[in-house]
């Protein structure tokens, strides 16, 4: 969010930002209407299916940041849950602060928008996943839109949980694995792919 700031800038934003607080291990991280960015530490995003079951998203650690969806406009709430998975230190950002920084730092409104942009991106990938017409494109698509900016996409589940979400059986799950790796998309670790691009 701060990318591109002389190191003056990035003074001057520390000294309105104040301290990092503490978030115990097991502990809620989200604050409606706040960005939160872990300083420190590692915390689950937790989401409940349809059936009630907690089931872990994703892994986030230090430098990342949440709750920027939420910063504007009347909706607040967050659609996931965000937990300490050990002690973290999270700086949160207040609506009236953060409207401060990107009206005074013009960079810092223009990682704004890149940031936004690269979700919404992000989400039409996962649309994309689930409106492909094969189960094999639906699975491409799906793990191209859980992939890092190197292509790596590590599941916080298994394959049954897998299938669930995509609404296919387990058997056409490995089917269309082991047809993605024989093109050379992907290559599979277990619970890990890589995304051949």
């Amino acid at each position: 969010m701060f990318s591109g700031l002389t190191q003056d800038e990035i003074a001057s934003v520390n000294s309105l930002l104040g301290n990092a607080q503490k978030i115990s291990k097991g502990d809620e991280l989200y604050h409606s209407g706040m960005i939160g960015i872990i300083t420190n530490g590692t915390a689950t995003v937790k989401r409940l299916n349809d059936i009630g079951d907690s089931i872990t998203i994703r892994t986030m650690s230090g430098g990342e940041l949440f709750g920027a969806a939420s910063m504007f406009g009347c909706w607040k709430e967050g659609m996931s849950s965000i937990v300490a998975k050990e002690d973290c230190y999270v700086l949160y950002i207040t609506e009236q602060t953060f409207t401060f920084l990107l009206k005074q730092y013009p960079q810092i409104s223009l990682n704004y928008i890149e940031y936004l942009s690269d979700r919404i991106r992000f989400l039409n990938r996962k649309l994309d996943a689930f409106t492909a017409k094969s189960t094999e494109e639906r699975l491409y698509e799906f793990l191209l839109s859980q992939s890092s900016s190197d292509g790596i996409v590590t599941l916080g589940f298994g394959m049954a949980e897998l299938a669930r979400r995509l609404n296919v059986g387990r058997t056409s799950i490995y089917r269309d694995i082991e047809s993605l790796e024989s093109k050379g998309l992907i290559n599979r670790d277990g619970h890990s792919f890589k995304i051949n691009k």
